[in-house]
């Protein structure tokens, strides 16, 4: 699939037409939650949209990553971003990033992203499940991690991104997503709390 992008839409009980005005040259993928009749398809509705996206990437890892994948929610306009996701697209292929976050509304800051209760949770789930791959140590500003980065999830990746991480860091994150007790308002932002530390901060700094 060189040169084609995957188009993986996270959607729950909305429709997403507008995601075909796309170009031509994309492979559209709509997720759903709770709906066997759709073969891309999260059987429990759990972790907003990063299960779905956890999914995709355990499912197509080894041999079908389109060379990049965006990653999005099921809605054209939000406050997460100026304008349509579809020009956000364009600004993200334009971009020749190997990582890129098109939430430009949904900067983390000290005021607007985590108290400090969830932070202290966020480490303890952070030791058991991330710091084997990316240790905390190796984190510049480790603890402020979040903190000026992009944040929510919606982003273009190109598959050695996601590679440098292996499958079986992915697999573990789903099984744990659609099986913790944590409210899917918090378990996906553990997710959205994290995601630039896997594409961007690991290949940046600990890879480096």
């Amino acid at each position: 699939m060189e040169g084609i992008t995957n188009i993986v839409v996270s959607r729950w009980q909305r429709n997403v037409d507008y995601i075909y005005k796309l170009d031509k040259n994309v492979n559209i993928m709509i997720y759903d939650k709770e709906n066997p009749e759709n073969p891309y398809n999260v059987p429990i509705n759990k972790g907003n949209e990063a299960s779905v996206y956890l999914k995709h990437i355990v499912d197509h890892y080894d041999d079908n990553l389109s060379e990049f994948t965006f990653f999005i929610h099921d809605e054209e306009y939000s406050w997460h971003h100026i304008g349509s996701i579809i020009e956000r697209y364009e600004e993200a292929v334009e971009s020749k990033e190997l990582y890129y976050n098109v939430n430009e509304r949904c900067l983390w800051t000290w005021h607007n992203s985590i108290s400090a209760d969830e932070y202290r949770d966020l480490m303890k789930w952070y030791n058991e499940y991330v710091e084997e791959y990316i240790p905390i140590s190796r984190v510049p500003n480790n603890t402020d991690l979040i903190y000026g980065y992009r944040g929510s999830a919606q982003f273009l990746v190109h598959r050695d991104v996601i590679r440098n991480l292996p499958k079986k860091f992915y697999s573990r994150l789903y099984e744990w997503i659609i099986t913790t007790d944590l409210p899917s308002s918090m378990s996906g932002r553990y997710l959205e709390w994290t995601w630039h530390v896997f594409w961007y901060i690991f290949p940046k700094y600990v890879l480096a």
